[in-house]
């Protein structure tokens, strides 16, 4: 049995994806901003900001991960396990 992807899914796992690009990006000029901060305040809130984005970027993750298919079957039969996508 195989699985196809459709357009639909492929756009909307793209969006995700993107998406997903743009959070991780904030989340690092999170991370700058705790590491460069002048104060503990703007440490602390610059951290939570960046907890924040991290949380933001691994639900954008699971999100494309459960709008692709679970399992793929490739043309000869061999299944194939789409490869985990946590940001650790």
């Amino acid at each position: 049995m195989a699985y196809y992807l459709t357009l639909a899914s492929v756009t909307a796992t793209m969006t995700t994806l993107i998406s997903a690009t743009y959070a991780l990006q904030r989340q690092k000029i999170a991370v700058e901003r705790t590491l460069y901060a002048r104060s503990a305040e703007e440490s602390q809130l610059a951290a939570r900001w960046a907890s924040a984005w991290h949380k933001l970027v691994q639900r954008k993750l699971d999100q494309a991960e459960a709008i692709s298919p679970a399992l793929r079957m490739d043309y000869t039969g061999f299944s194939m396990q789409p490869a985990p996508r946590v940001l650790h």
